[in-house]
């Protein structure tokens, strides 16, 4: 039966010359989809414009059982807001949005209608604003108005047939249990492993905000608690959704699961992403 799939794989190729890595994981896709080729030509584009080691298999079977229900896929992106940066400061960009946040947005656009021109029916991708868990809330919570002009600032660059709402607004529990300040869980919805990734990573962000190690483990707990709640969230009422990860702290993408890692949320994170943190971490304007 293996060598069978191999064969097929090798003439679904058409002698394409690929990566064993690359192989393995359509030869995992053949075998979940019983060989569906539209499913397995979506992972070849999916191969070619993500980040490679960040998508395991739980996260791959949760795609493909997404796409074998038949029902219009709805892809869709968390923005932060954009933050003013430097040592002591605190705020809301009002002046634009970061290079993050506009090449996020062309990124789900593309990537839906790829997937449309594949043959697969799509609803409006949705740009969905994170108003909530606000950076340095003492400060920014008396910022909102700022705030305001960040999201406008934002919708200016929605493309045309993209879905925009505010987290807050589109599910209002979030506000009443996490809200502007963030919340922090006992114990903590991801591993210790997750942890200091993101303690490690997020540190290189606030190190440009002039915080100690302290602030930034607090702060990094408060990310840990309040991103898998708003993951739980998600799970439970866009079930049949895709994630196209734009913001530049890969390790927090693993935070939306929470605890249910082995079942986690479709998530895919594509390979401008990772060359957009190098390029903010040298820039004088920089956004999650």
């Amino acid at each position: 039966m293996a060598n069978n799939v191999t064969k097929r794989l090798n003439d679904f190729l058409k002698g394409e010359r690929i990566s064993k890595e690359q192989f393995d994981d359509l030869k995992y896709v053949a075998n979940i989809t019983d060989f569906n080729e539209q499913i397995l030509t979506w992972f070849r584009y999916l191969q070619s414009i993500e980040i490679v080691g960040w998508r395991n298999k739980f996260v791959t079977k949760k795609i493909c059982k997404i796409m074998e229900i038949n029902e219009p896929l709805q892809f869709y992106a968390l923005f932060c807001p954009s933050y003013i940066k430097g040592d002591g400061e605190a705020g809301f960009r009002t002046d634009d949005v970061g290079n993050t946040t506009k090449n996020g947005l062309k990124l789900l656009k593309e990537i839906t209608e790829k997937t449309q021109q594949m043959g697969f029916k799509c609803l409006e991708p949705e740009a969905i604003f994170f108003d909530v868990a606000l950076e340095q809330p003492e400060k920014t919570i008396n910022m909102l108005d700022d705030l305001d002009r960040n999201i406008n600032n934002f919708c200016k660059y929605l493309p045309d047939r993209m879905k925009f709402s505010l987290l807050s607004q589109k599910f209002p529990e979030i506000m009443d249990i996490v809200g502007y300040r963030g919340i922090v869980i006992d114990p903590l919805p991801v591993n210790e492993i997750i942890l200091n990734r993101i303690i490690e990573r997020g540190g290189k962000f606030y190190q440009l905000f002039g915080w100690d190690m302290d602030k930034i483990i607090a702060r990094s707990k408060v990310i840990a608690s309040s991103e898998a709640t708003v993951g739980n969230i998600i799970r439970h009422n866009m079930p049949n959704s895709i994630m196209v990860y734009t913001p530049t702290m890969l390790e927090r993408a693993q935070v939306y699961s929470g605890k249910h890692q082995d079942d986690p949320l479709a998530i895919i994170i594509p390979k401008s992403v990772e060359a957009n943190y190098v390029s903010e971490i040298v820039s004088d304007n920089i956004s999650l």
